[in-house]
């Protein structure tokens, strides 16, 4: 089983993630407050919202210092 972990800053501090690669699916955990288990294909669906979200946040910073 492959792993992943990383510490995400949030507005109300800091949240361990941690991807495990089980079988055919990822199974995210957002410290002990969440689990997300998702297939490949809703994997790439959430990595999607992701990057437009984040995309979205650098547009807006850019257009703040401009």
């Amino acid at each position: 089983m492959t792993t992943f972990k990383n510490t995400i800053k949030h507005d109300g501090g800091t949240h361990n993630v941690e991807i495990n690669v089980e079988n055919d699916q990822l199974v995210l955990r957002f410290g002990s407050s969440f689990t997300l288990r998702v297939d490949e294909k809703n994997a790439d669906m959430l990595r999607d919202l992701l990057y437009d979200g984040s995309r979205e946040l650098a547009i807006i910073r850019a257009n703040k210092t401009n």
